[in-house]
């Protein structure tokens, strides 16, 4: 029994230490930022309104002919990785049924991520409902997130959607308080165990 305990313990903390995946309300310290652009959030997403962490990102349509950005952004607490599910409408109001009629010419508003003003472009043409996955790193302190711009603000806005957010840090260092609390808790059981194993054979040689 005490060999088993001393392996939960260390399997305990082995888990206790590994990276982190988790997702609720991933978002809650994001912001919204226009440029040029009156682009607006919706969360959670009109799709999946029991997914928190979803949201659908609209764009700019401000009638002034100019180009225009809309972002959500925020900073990473650690490095890691993201990961998520997305879908991308020019038709406007977003992700209606049946969808809605009044939709911008593909070309005039894209969409994409985000990683310290490294832009990556996902599409700038109606997915018409279909979703796809992608993933990006991001380093501890980065600002990142999602985008929508628009060449004209006109026409209809563009709309990302994005859903079934998961970041998964890739260096996680352990507080110095969960390392030692677990190097103690091996030592003690290994200990016992040991003490144990010692009176037994104590009993042995004087049978």
């Amino acid at each position: 029994m005490l060999h088993k305990a001393t392996e939960a313990g260390v399997m305990l903390c082995v888990l206790a230490l590994l990276p982190a995946a988790y997702a609720d309300s991933f978002t809650a310290g994001f912001s919204l930022v226009n440029t040029n652009a009156d682009g607006s959030v919706i969360i959670p997403s009109g799709l999946f309104p029991g997914d928190s962490s979803s949201f659908d990102l609209i764009g700019g349509n401000n009638g002034s002919g100019l180009t225009g950005q809309t972002e959500y952004i925020g900073t990473a607490a650690s490095a890691g990785i993201l990961q998520f599910l997305w879908s991308y409408t020019s038709c406007y109001p977003p992700n209606e049924q049946p969808p809605s009629q009044a939709c911008d010419s593909p070309g005039y508003d894209l969409t994409g991520y985000l990683v310290d003003q490294d832009f990556t472009q996902l599409t700038d043409t109606d997915t018409e409902g279909l979703v796809a996955s992608a993933n990006f790193a991001v380093s501890a302190g980065s600002v990142f997130g999602w985008y929508v711009g628009t060449l004209d603000n006109l026409g209809e806005p563009g709309t990302v959607t994005v859903s079934d957010i998961s970041f998964t840090a890739t260096s996680v260092v352990p507080e110095p308080g969960t390392m030692s609390l677990c190097i103690a808790c091996i030592l003690v059981v290994a200990g016992v165990r040991r003490s144990v194993v010692n009176t037994q054979l104590q009993k042995r040689k004087e049978i």
